[in-house]
This record gives structure tokens, sequence and C-alpha cells, in this order.
């Protein structure tokens, strides 16, 4: 009679054993789940922020060198007028270039000349000057404001130009010039007459004038809005030189 109670005892503490390891396993089991669970969150969370720092790195980079691309220094990449001289274009962006039909590098910077008009912005206005920087450079000023006079600028501008580097054609004289246009369709007592008006020598003498203000030492060189001049000495290449245009446009408009 007194062995029934441990019996029953020992069966109890044999249940309450099972018990206990059963549950223990599934805590084990189910602790094993959750921890699994955890990293797995934790290596995607830093996948993520990984991707997204690396984003962020890769835009960041983007702007950089964008705003590198976009930036040019004053006194190296182009020059600061130390007093803007007027322009002639209103409220747009003006573009002058300043240039001398002698200079072998303004007839070759013509192609490019032409394909920054077509790509200008329309809250800017390209014109041209005739340098005048010495005696012998006043020809160049009076062929450009006879073809303008005559209206002939458009047609005559860049044949002018290959019969000076081209043709090697010298026009040591107004009559010269005037037989080369007679040559092309222009009736050449108009010509002699448009040579010698009061008109083309007023803006000869503006030119002559005109050309000291924009502090440039040489041609071709554009000055943005009056203010700010390039070359390709500044520049680095004529390529550049559009670069740096297109900037003082922006800096000009913001």
């Amino acid at each position: 009679m007194k062995k029934l109670p441990v019996l029953i005892v020992l069966a109890v503490l044999a249940a309450a054993g099972y018990f206990f390891i059963s549950e223990t396993g599934e805590d084990n089991a189910i602790a094993k789940t959750i921890q699994n669970a955890q990293v797995e969150v934790i290596e995607s969370q830093e996948v993520e922020q990984a991707a997204s720092t690396q984003a962020v790195t890769i835009v960041e980079a983007e702007v950089v060198e964008a705003h590198q691309e976009q930036t040019f220094i004053a006194g190296k990449d182009y020059v600061v007028i130390d007093k803007p001289v007027a322009t002639d274009t209103g409220d747009k962006v003006e573009v002058r270039e300043l240039f001398w039909y002698y200079c072998p590098h303004c007839y070759n910077l013509e192609p490019w000349i032409y394909a920054m008009e077509e790509t200008l912005t329309d809250q800017a206005e390209f014109v041209r000057q005739p340098s005048v920087l010495g005696e012998g450079w006043i020809s160049g000023a009076f062929f450009f404001y006879v073809l303008k006079d005559l209206e002939e600028f458009d047609r005559l501008h860049t044949p002018l130009f290959d019969a000076i580097h081209k043709h090697k054609i010298k026009f040591n004289s107004q009559e010269e010039f005037v037989n080369w246009l007679g040559d092309n369709g222009v009736d050449i007592e108009k010509a002699n007459m448009v040579y010698s008006s009061f008109s083309v020598g007023s803006n000869v003498r503006k030119a002559i004038a005109d050309t000291p203000k924009y502090q440039s030492r040489g041609v071709p060189t554009l000055v943005v809005n009056g203010k700010y001049w390039v070359d390709a000495t500044h520049a680095g290449s004529i390529e550049r030189i559009f670069e740096v245009v297109d900037y003082l446009i922006e800096k000009e408009l913001h």
C-alpha cells in the first residue's frame, strides 16, 4: 500500500519531465525561427541601406560632375571687363564677336559661329563687330560696314572671307574691294558711294573708339553682355569657347 503513492509520484514526474522537454524543444525551435527571421530582416535592411547609400553617392557624384562642367573661373577661363560696355540688344543677352577679316583664326571660327547662332537661346542675340586694334585693321571695318549698308552682308560675308584666305586676295585699296563687289553682282557706282558715305565712315570711327573698351588684345573674341569676354587662349580650345559663352549667358539670365 505504501508503494502506490511512490509509483504515482514517479509517473507524474515522468509526465512532467516529458512535457518540459517537449515544451523546451518547441520553444527552442520557435526561438531559432525568430532568430533566423531577425537575421534575414537585418541582412535585408543592410542591403537596402547599402543600395541607398550607393544611389546617393552616384547622384552626388553626378551633381558634382555637372557642377564642374558648368563652372568656369573668372581670370582663368574668361575675362571680366573693368567697365561694362553698353549693349545693342535690349533685354536680350548680347553675344558679340570681335573679329577681323584678315584673321585666319576668325576665318576658321566661322563654322562654329554659325552653329552657335542656330542653337542660341531666344533670350540672347548674336552681333558682330569688326575689331580695330591698329591702323592696318581699318580696311576690314570698312568692308564690314559697306556690306551692311549695301544689305549684302548675309550673301557676301563668307565669300569675302574666302577671297582673303582661300584665294589670297589682298584688297589693298577701295578700288580692289569695289571691283570684287562688282564681280559679285553689286553695282560698282553704288558700292563706291556707300564706301565713301558718312554712314560707313561714322561706323568705322565708332568701331575704332569702341574696340579698346572691351580690353581684348586679339581676335576672335566673344563678348557676353558687354561684361565678359572669352577667347581660345583663356578657354583652352575652340570648343570650350562656346561652353564658356553658354555658361556666361546663363550667369546673366540668372
